[in-house]
């Protein structure tokens, strides 16, 4: 984007969230780490990660910088004895409304408990892990069991639909699984929401080409956009995207990444500062 065309561009709210956090110890450092630069805004945990409870404390001490929200996690495996889905199985079963429901409530309300026993309240916001939250009989249970809870406040729900411009096939591919369903459910319970996802990539991406790419993200992102990250500080050999998870801390903590948001004239803001109290 050229100078005068930012310059002409409205200036824009985004919430930066770090999902997976208590993963492990470099998901929690580097997440920290973020939320007291300024860099990250938000943050979702995976709650039947055994490193929560630990972790719960060090989070609540930033918790006044960052909104806390709840990863809903069905498919990893964090501990030993958790009942959990293949996500190609979760996702066929979820299309064809065959998920047994009582399994899922089972899973939405072990970690809703377990967040607010570590918080004492109920999270500012609830994602999934793997987009999870969005699908069909999930999105119906997870609302249905906050709703159960009677919130003095309801948390805002992440919705993952792309910008209208973005032809990125993951990430329509992501929005496609169930994100202008929960929107439409979302709001007619009353629950706010975010806008639109971006930070979606195949995790194959070295520093520069990833800044690169959130340059085009802050391009194509509108006011109360999310946008997703998975910072460590290690690069376990187990996972994955370990060495995306590297990668995107060294670009996050970066001046070259700040100025990228100043320049395309977006904040970084708190959830509940833009979607809390009305819908999005």
């Amino acid at each position: 984007m050229s100078r005068e065309a930012a310059a002409l561009r409205p200036a824009r709210r985004w919430v930066v969230c770090a999902d997976d956090f208590a993963l492990d110890r470099g998901a929690i450092e580097a997440t920290l780490a973020l939320i007291n630069l300024g860099r990250v805004t938000a943050t979702s945990a995976l709650v039947d990660s055994p490193n929560w409870k630990a972790a719960a404390s060090e989070l609540k001490a930033v918790s006044d910088r960052a909104d806390v929200g709840l990863h809903l996690n069905l498919t990893e495996v964090l501990q030993a004895g958790s009942s959990t889905w293949r996500l190609p199985s979760l996702l066929v079963q979820s299309m064809l409304r065959l998920l047994p429901r009582w399994r899922v409530r089972n899973l939405v309300e072990r970690q809703l408990d377990a967040f607010t026993d570590a918080f004492g309240r109920l999270p500012d916001f609830v994602d999934g892990h793997h987009h999870v939250h969005q699908l069909p009989v999930v999105r119906d249970v997870l609302i249905e069991s906050v709703l159960a809870r009677e919130p003095k406040s309801l948390p805002w729900l992440r919705i993952c639909l792309p910008p209208e411009n973005d032809e990125d096939y993951k990430a329509r591919g992501i929005g496609m699984l169930g994100a202008s369903s929960l929107l439409e459910l979302a709001h007619q319970a009353g629950f706010p929401t975010s806008r639109c996802l971006v930070g979606v990539y195949r995790f194959n991406l070295r520093r520069d080409a990833y800044l690169a790419r959130v340059r085009k993200w802050l391009e194509a992102g509108s006011e109360g956009a999310v946008f997703m990250c998975h910072p460590s500080t290690k690069a376990s050999a187990k996972d994955p995207i370990g060495a995306a998870r590297r990668m995107e801390l060294g670009v996050l903590a970066g001046e070259a990444y700040a100025n990228a948001l100043t320049g395309a004239g977006v904040t970084a803001v708190r959830g509940t500062a833009v979607f809390k109290g009305r819908p999005a």
